[in-house]
């Protein structure tokens, strides 16, 4: 009878265990790989491999998608390609969809546009589970960069109520700043769906901006305003950040404006110019505002900031001179400071803001140029040292945060050297050598070049330009030049040989500011380095006038004598230049690609 029981016990005992290793089991296949690849990964590459490698069949197949996803995700792009391509070609529909997702995110990971476009297309979104939907709005917001910003600007609404807190303000930034794109004759054409009221509300903020940005005190009203009627708005409840930081923008005061340039001493003959310009600008602006010259030549630098100070200054326009912006800098002055030139390591200050004439400010603007026509594989054309080196670096760094690809350069020695080289009948190749940037080696363009871009002196492309014409380089390259090549008032012959040839100049010396030009002309038209001095001057008024506007807003932009001047995030200002091309003789203005 005791055994029996015994038994009974054992059994009883046993029972529950049995069912709760059967509930134990049950919920493993719940959470068994068979769904897990519509999920969030939880493991590194290593674990789904040998996942995979002890299973088979279907579940084999899940471990297998899983693996090639954390693969891409560790940037081991070929093993996953691999992976995928070895895949069996009969899949479920889930297996199926996830294999398009990857196809695509795979894509992304190598840059291959056409192929993540192929991928995404394949894809059936309403059958994808929560997880897939975000990682394919992402791949979404990737695919239309550049391509349809309507398109993108939907991608990132969708991707936003899905991703983490953590990433949520990014998302929000992407989305403004995706918004801010769309431009006034897009929205003119927009066709909104009725329930895409998020949109609505992204595309009225848009307009509520673009209406009231110039003046401080309405933007603040009509963005809380549009706060109020879209109460519910992700952009409501956090804003973008560089719309808030509009919204907190200390007003600097242009009404007193300290001039700090050099009259005397180092600098002395360039100082006055710069005056002469920005005098000329202020005259033509008929404001009221008040202007003290301080001479920087004169006394030490902390001296005229503590007098501007006492002289009730509210804003500094200058130093000129490089050690003199340093200074500033390190003054820890809290007026508005717009520099007339740039430190060596930039340092960003909510009050300070650089504006230069610099060779490499041009160079990265004919780097945007080259590219929105379309080229693909440039050379620069410049001389043999430290200029050289300067130069050619910025436009390759240009390039290369466009494009990703690497732009050659092709160094010449001096003018004699041309000149004896011209004189035997000799040839400029056009092919060069990799520009070695520091963000990692330099690698072998593959096309062959199609953009040419000669930095040099107008006596010097008078050599160049023939030399390349007589190696043919120029018939399978559209040619370039910087502004140290024009020369105002040349010759017939001079044009002629130059027919074809496009060259960056600041509109002041292209006739596209009239009132200023007249004005300075007649003092500095047959000296180029005084004039843009001059038009440097001129558009330091107009700087000091928009101070707050240029400092803060991101898309803000001036025009300029020097150019369409805006400003990065560490308010350096760079400028878009006037592009010319020699036509028939003739002067003819390039239509801008974009």
């Amino acid at each position: 009878m005791r055994l029996l029981t015994s038994l009974r016990t054992k059994a009883a005992f046993a029972l529950p265990m049995v069912l709760a290793t059967t509930l134990f089991l049950a919920g493993c296949q719940i959470t068994s790989p068979t769904n897990t690849f519509q999920g969030d990964l939880t493991q590194n590459a290593a674990y789904y491999l040998e996942k995979a490698a002890g299973s088979s069949g279907e579940a084999q197949v899940n471990w297998q998608l899983m693996a090639i996803r954390a693969l891409i995700g560790e940037n081991d792009t070929k093993q996953a390609s691999a992976m995928l391509q070895q895949l069996p070609k009969t899949l479920t529909d889930a297996q199926q969809q996830e294999r398009y997702l990857l196809s695509a995110e795979l894509a992304a990971a190598q840059k291959k546009s056409k192929e993540m476009i192929q991928g995404l297309k394949n894809v059936n979104l309403a059958t994808l589970s929560e997880s897939q939907k975000t990682r394919y709005f992402r791949l979404e917001t990737q695919v239309y960069k550049g391509r349809d910003t309507m398109a993108q600007l939907r991608a990132y609404i969708n991707l936003e109520p899905r991703v983490t807190e953590q990433e949520r303000q990014s998302v929000i930034d992407q989305t403004w700043d995706t918004a801010t794109r769309i431009t006034p004759k897009m929205m003119e054409s927009l066709v909104i769906d009725a329930n895409e009221e998020t949109l609505r509300g992204w595309l009225d903020l848009l307009q509520t901006y673009q209406n009231n940005r110039r003046n401080l005190d309405m933007l603040q009203s009509s963005i809380k305003d549009w706060q109020t009627r879209y109460a519910s708005h992700p952009a409501a409840k956090m804003p973008p950040t560089s719309l808030m930081r509009s919204l907190e923008m200390q007003k600097f005061s242009g009404s007193n404006i300290a001039l700090l340039l050099p009259l005397s001493g180092s600098g002395g003959k360039f100082g006055p110019i710069v005056q002469d310009g920005f005098n000329t600008a202020k005259s033509l602006s008929k404001t009221s505002a008040q202007v003290k010259v301080y001479d920087t030549g004169s006394k030490p630098l902390a001296d005229i900031l503590t007098q501007a100070e006492q002289d009730g200054a509210t804003m500094i326009v200058g130093p000129l001179l490089k050690k003199n912006v340093e200074e500033v800098i390190e003054s820890g002055t809290t007026l508005g400071v717009l520099a007339l030139n740039q430190p060596e390591n930039i340092v960003d200050r909510p009050n300070v803001c650089y504006l230069t004439l610099s060779p490499e400010d041009e160079a990265a603007d004919a780097a945007r140029h080259i590219y929105a026509e379309g080229k693909k594989s440039p050379l620069i054309i410049i001389s043999r040292g430290n200029f050289g080196e300067r130069v050619s670096k910025a436009f390759a760094e240009q390039w290369k945060i466009q494009t990703g690809n690497t732009a050659r350069v092709q160094f010449y020695g001096s003018l004699g050297d041309l000149k004896a080289a011209i004189s035997q009948g000799g040839g400029m190749a056009a092919n060069g050598q990799p520009v070695s940037l520091a963000s990692g080696a330099a690698s072998a363009p593959s096309a062959s070049v199609d953009a040419i871009y000669i930095v040099s002196t107008a006596a010097e492309i008078s050599l160049i330009k023939p030399m390349l014409d007589i190696s043919k380089a120029s018939k399978s390259a559209t040619l370039y030049a910087s502004s140290r090549s024009y020369q105002a008032g040349a010759g017939p012959d001079f044009r002629f040989e130059m027919e074809g040839l496009q060259f960056s100049e600041i509109p002041l010396l292209v006739g596209l500011s009239p009132d200023l030009a007249q004005k300075g002309g007649e003092k500095y038209g047959s000296d180029f380095s005084q004039y843009r001095l001059y038009a440097l001057g001129a558009d330091a008024w107009e700087l000091a006038s928009h101070f707050a506007e240029i400092r803060q807003m991101p898309d803000y932009q001036l025009s300029g004598a020097t150019g369409i001047l805006s400003a990065d995030d560490n308010c350096v200002v760079h400028r878009k230049l006037s592009w010319i091309q020699y036509r028939m003789g003739q002067l003819t203005p390039v239509k801008s690609a974009k």
